[in-house]
């Protein structure tokens, strides 16, 4: 019999799956360890976990971790990648985020980590709530979605509107590369993965920050089955969110 797929070699041995059932974590980090290791990234690759369902991230990935203080996750890797490129050891540093880290706390120092252009890559987990603590309203919650502080559902003049992170950060001049991608069948699986290594690549190459939003389910918040939650996003938050590639500085 002809083996056609392997675990990771950057996805760590015997990992307990610690994240709700269907909840797309798990393949976005896979996809992760996969490009890390089609680019020969993993000795040299340290990642910045925050706060929330992302700092699950050190428990999977076979490469140095740091967990940040929530919301400083862009901070403490403009730190790492600056003060090993002072020393002449240019590390690969990447972020992986919850939309409430990445776009609410974090927002000045995302935003910033942009316009600096720190040549880092952030990815950012959007689930269009707190995931880990208790689903309450986060920057990304849709019109009308109801979470646990936002009982009858968002609207206008109480919460004010939800961000689109990846178009944001492709306003920013410091920024290489945006895309919003997701995870809800093989299709947008296999361009998730073109589009995380694409952003990959323009780090290695010294072109700024490159920025990776995923459209992630979160059945458990959602009261969704796994099936019905993509369902949602390929129905419902695709059409507020567009799949699409916001900015590449190679196409301008």
């Amino acid at each position: 019999m002809q083996q056609v797929y392997s675990k990771p070699k950057s996805i760590k041995e015997n990992s307990s799956f610690t994240f709700c059932s269907g909840c797309d974590h798990g393949l976005a980090i896979k996809l992760v360890a996969e490009v890390i290791d089609e680019l020969n990234l993993q000795e040299e690759t340290i990642a910045v976990a925050s706060s929330g369902c992302s700092v699950f991230l050190y428990d999977f990935l076979d490469v140095d971790c740091v967990e940040s203080p929530h919301g400083r996750a862009c901070a403490v890797a403009t730190g790492i990648k600056r003060a090993h490129r002072a020393k002449g050891d240019d590390k690969f540093v990447f972020t992986y985020q919850g939309d409430g880290d990445f776009a609410s706390i974090g927002i000045a120092e995302s935003l910033h980590s942009a316009l600096r252009g720190e040549n880092i890559t952030a990815i950012c987990i959007n689930n269009t709530n707190y995931g880990m603590t208790g689903g309450q309203l986060a920057p990304t919650t849709v019109m009308g979605q109801i979470t646990t502080t936002s009982p009858t559902g968002r609207n206008k003049e109480y919460h004010g509107y939800p961000i689109k992170a990846a178009e944001h950060i492709a306003l920013c001049d410091g920024t290489s590369f945006s895309a919003r991608v997701a995870l809800y069948d093989v299709k947008n699986i296999i361009n998730t993965k073109k589009q995380i290594k694409k952003a990959f690549e323009y780090q290695k190459r010294g072109l700024g920050f490159s920025f990776i939003e995923i459209l992630s389910s979160c059945p458990t918040n959602w009261k969704l089955s796994p099936q019905d939650s993509h369902k949602k996003i390929e129905e419902k938050l695709s059409k507020v969110y567009p799949l699409k590639v916001f900015k590449d500085i190679e196409n301008e």
